[in-house]
């Protein structure tokens, strides 16, 4: 079989696995995962790059406009989502294997098409509770890995030949930015690499032009986004998200790097040490007038001052009755390593790519080092997040089959023929497996995180089959108002009477309060209890609850002024 067969056969198994483990993925759906299909579906009514209600800036724009597009045949939005991850994570082991053949030949290629196509931080599709498996490939990295790679890829093509590797470099480069705001540190890695090795070869006048070309490539594509945050955050940038992370901080700093490495804290908190409360006060908080929600990530205010800090955020009440105090973050800052690294890279693979990357040597590596970057550089800056660091896991793929290779040739040559793919295929089923155990577990549709996303779907479609169209859901999933093809605000982390009085001003028709997330309801009636907060009661009066609905699953209530009904 040919090398270029073969490679297809890898592409179109990863895709078929990937396929399967979405399908038993159920109804599950990340939180990332639902806000971009939100804003795919504001994207595709008209109603423009929108979330909350509000013009968005912290997420990145290409994933959603992708999903808007596929979903505008008729296809469901989840599925236009879970389609467009499977062909990109599919499609990945190409550019890695161009890049694997450059550094040895196409026996590397193909060693490492293989292994990227079966590493389990790539497929990371099923569902469990923390620590069994981390999500950490889906809302738009499989997009971004693939243009990451296919531009550095492209950009080693272009010094060796014509105009048009050029413009891909640079289109690709461009497009990579749109989909994740960590584009713009790979990028900028990029051309510096580029311009190094045009400098070093003493490139003549026209190998300058095309390096130019590819500049103007990435600014032609990135352009009509970064006009758009100009015009919504009334200056320059390159990402809100930034700026969100700075106001996680809760404090008010000159640089937003200092507010990104600040808010970096809180998440660190949140993600690696078990502590959510200041993380929840800060993106999840009112703003001291109740009428908007404190962070950016929710969305620009178009009357709100372009500051890049946050304000201070009250205690509120929780079901404890008690105010909530800031968490002590503890940093440890190689455990946070060692522990996001192993969650993109299994160890005994690390070590394989390291002894990989003795025996290739430099060959290659300085097409490695934008992508190395690019994982590395904003953790740095910011927090560490395993999602951030998946470009590793393909690098680790390609020096990794180096290591089997090298193993492979010290084997006589009577067995090596045969003794090469045994190798391969070993290494690629223990790479598979925990995915191949996460299927077996998934296929019955009965874990804890799968059952709850069932009844999100139930109570989604509740609403949609109770409210009118143009009707608001606040809930603190958004899959919720997603199940329920309805517009959705998100539940702020604020007392019950503050919230109510929140979701009359924002016209809300439904609160959607659940055990299984944060909720002032103290003693609920049941998993899910729905508020109709109406409009009749005044700000700041003790609300009554007066049921007109229950099922097992959920409690339907409606809120008045008066003293009858309950108080939830």
């Amino acid at each position: 079989m040919s090398e270029r067969r073969a490679l297809w056969l890898v592409v179109l198994s990863a895709l078929a696995a990937r396929l399967v483990l979405l399908v038993a993925r159920g109804d599950y759906i990340v939180y990332d995962e639902g806000y971009y299909l939100l804003l795919a579906r504001s994207l595709r009514a008209g109603h423009g790059f929108t979330l909350n209600g509000l013009p968005h800036v912290a997420l990145s724009p290409l994933q959603p406009v992708l999903v808007a597009l596929v979903s505008a045949t008729g296809m469901p939005d989840v599925w236009a989502s879970r389609l467009l991850a499977a062909i990109c994570g599919s499609l990945l082991v190409l550019p890695v294997a161009a890049l694997g053949r450059r550094m040895g030949a196409d026996k590397l290629a193909l060693v490492a098409a293989v292994l990227t196509a079966a590493s389990p931080a790539l497929m990371s599709f099923v569902p469990f509770f923390p620590r069994e498996s981390w999500n950490l490939y889906f809302g738009s990295e499989p997009l971004f890995l693939l243009l990451a790679f296919g531009a550095v890829a492209s950009a080693a093509r272009a010094c060796e030949t014509g105009w048009r590797w050029w413009a891909a470099t640079g289109l690709l480069a461009g497009a990579a930015y749109l989909a994740r705001a960590e584009g713009a540190v790979l990028g900028a890695a990029l051309f510096i690499v580029l311009a190094a090795v045009l400098a070093a070869r003493r490139a003549r006048a026209s190998d300058w032009k095309r390096y130019a070309l590819a500049a103007v490539a990435a600014l032609v594509v990135t352009a009509p986004y970064l006009g758009y945050l100009r015009a919504t955050l009334g200056r320059w940038a390159l990402s809100g998200r930034v700026q969100a992370a700075a106001a996680a901080a809760n404090v008010e700093l000159p640089s937003a790097v200092q507010g990104a490495r600040a808010g970096g804290r809180v998440l660190e908190g949140f993600v690696w040490q078990g502590e959510p409360d200041a993380f929840l006060r800060a993106l999840y908080g009112l703003d001291p007038s109740g009428e908007r929600m404190a962070s950016q990530y929710w969305g620009v205010h178009r009357d709100a001052a372009p500051a890049s800090g946050g304000a201070a955020i009250p205690a509120i009440r929780t079901d404890s009755g008690a105010p909530p105090q800031a968490a002590a973050v503890r940093r440890s800052a190689f455990g946070i390593w060692r522990r996001g690294l192993a969650a993109v890279v299994p160890w005994w693979l690390a070590l394989l790519g390291l002894c990989g990357l003795a025996a290739v040597g430099r060959a290659g590596l300085i097409w490695i080092a934008p992508l190395a970057v690019c994982a590395l550089l904003p953790s740095l800056l910011t927090y560490v997040e395993p999602r951030s660091l998946l470009p590793l896991a393909p690098l680790a793929a390609i020096y990794a089959g180096a290591a089997v290779l090298w193993v492979a040739g010290r084997i006589p040559a009577g067995w090596r023929a045969r003794a090469r793919p045994a190798l391969v295929a070993a290494t690629a089923l223990a790479l598979v497996e925990p995915a191949a155990r996460d299927l077996v577990r998934a296929w019955p549709q009965s874990t804890a995180l799968q059952q709850v996303a069932t009844a999100r779907r139930v109570v989604g479609e509740y609403l949609g089959a109770h409210l009118p169209p143009d009707s608001l859901v606040m809930s603190w999933h958004p899959a919720v108002a997603l199940w329920a093809s309805r517009d959705w605000r998100v539940l702020p982390y604020a007392s019950f009477e503050s919230t109510v009085d929140y979701a009359r001003r924002q016209r809300v028709s439904a609160i959607v309060f659940s055990r299984f997330e944060p909720s002032p309801v103290r003693q609920p009636p049941r998993a899910f209890t729905i508020v109709l907060p109406g409009v009749g009661a005044a700000s700041g009066v003790s609300p009554q609850l007066q049921p007109l609905d229950e099922t097992p699953l959920l409690f339907v209530g409606r809120l008045a002024g008066d003293s009858t009904g309950r108080t939830p």
